[in-house]
């Protein structure tokens, strides 16, 4: 089968220096290795161009970067996108609020299957009404012409199941296990000093990611204010980048528990592995989350996590089985949860024995091919 994986969100991706949490590099690796063609096509903006991505010595795919127009953050593609599908079975797009998609579900529908992550949510109030518009306008077209779907989560299935489409499956989002494990737990800076501080006793929490509010960071500084009024042996660890207001205002609620917060604005991809694995525990308190794939890598490199429900821990975690998943964002409940994992070494060791264990037998890209590929061949069959 020739796959053809399509980003139809309008940014440059610069595959050869970010390919770490990649999504699509890890899919099209997994499924070129189970013997089926599969290449990539990214925003180009003003100019083409094509990149060729080594894996497993000798092989390689094909990543194109195609002419493009940025509309509302909606890649329009030029004609050469459609030259390009004639070469492929089944074109694999994001997003059904995406308008190519929507385009495609028109020229191409035989070939279509749209990989959808959003779902609804109070907090995402601008996405919500963009979805009424959409719905009233576009969303015939896709019942018309029968259009497949498969999700990144069982929450954005039921979102997709309420607009009256019914080829619905959900699927996940994995991760690249052999690119996880070639990383080594390369020693830096960082995860030099944080060693340090562990051999004085001191717990490590972790934040990773975006300083914005969906992820309620001004919510985590509460929550840590609170636990160092009772234990004086923890810091925070937060690595992320944000918009300077909103940085300003998370990082002054801090008072005098500076000196308890450990702050990089980023490391490079291959650190990351060492730092997950340095923490005692990892925290995301977010308000919406299509997947999380931080969820996939703490949970993989033995960090336990505490989380929101979100579409992420729906599907990966068993609440205090492989992570601790909790509905209200409440001070009192978060720091009991920190303080049982933190003084019940057996539940701290569970948690990170099961979470392994989870992605590795379910959530690698490897394993979620089979489940792609089923809906490929429904398709097809069609």
């Amino acid at each position: 089968m020739n796959i053809l994986i399509l980003k139809t969100y309008a940014e440059y991706v610069d595959v050869l220096n970010s390919t770490y949490n990649l999504q699509e590099l890890g899919l099209a690796k997994a499924f070129n290795k189970k013997g089926h063609k599969c290449d990539i096509v990214y925003f180009g903006g003003k100019r083409s161009k094509q990149i060729k991505i080594k894996y497993d010595n000798n092989n390689d795919f094909t990543v194109f970067y195609i002419k493009a127009i940025n509309f509302l953050k909606n890649g329009i593609y030029s004609k050469e996108l459609l030259e390009l599908i004639k070469e492929y079975d089944i074109v694999h797009s994001g997003e059904y609020d995406q308008l190519q998609s929507w385009i495609l579900a028109k020229k191409i529908p035989e070939k279509l299957v749209i990989y959808n992550g959003n779902y609804y949510s109070d907090f995402n109030k601008k996405y919500n009404i963009k979805c009424k518009v959409f719905d009233t306008f576009f969303l015939p077209r896709y019942k018309k012409y029968n259009i497949e779907f498969d999700t990144k989560s069982n929450l954005s299935k039921e979102f997709l199941k309420s607009r009256g489409l019914k080829n619905v499956t959900s699927i996940g989002v994995g991760i690249d296990l052999e690119q996880l494990q070639a990383k080594k737990m390369i020693d830096s800076d960082l995860s030099i000093k944080i060693n340090q501080e562990k051999e004085k006793g001191i717990k490590i929490i972790t934040y990773i990611g975006k300083i914005e509010k969906r992820r309620n960071i001004e919510f985590l500084v509460d929550v840590f204010n609170s636990i160092c009024k009772v234990r004086n042996d923890i810091k925070l660890l937060i690595i992320g980048k944000g918009n300077d207001i909103y940085k300003k205002r998370c990082f002054d609620k801090f008072e005098n528990l500076k000196e308890k917060v450990i702050y990089k604005e980023s490391i490079s991809q291959g650190l990351l592995p060492k730092i997950y694995n340095l923490s005692d525990i990892f925290l995301l308190p977010t308000r919406y989350e299509i997947f999380g794939m931080v969820l996939l890598e703490a949970m993989y490199f033995g960090a336990p996590v505490i989380t929101t429900f979100n579409g992420g821990s729906n599907m990966l975690i068993e609440n205090n089985k492989s992570g601790i998943v909790l509905k209200d964002f409440n001070v009192e409940i978060w720091k009991k949860e920190i303080f049982n994992l933190l003084n019940n070494n057996k539940f701290h060791y569970n948690i990170v024995y099961n979470a392994k264990k989870k992605i590795e037998k379910e959530y690698t890209w490897d394993v979620l091919t089979d489940k792609f590929l089923k809906v490929f061949k429904k398709k097809l069959n069609e």
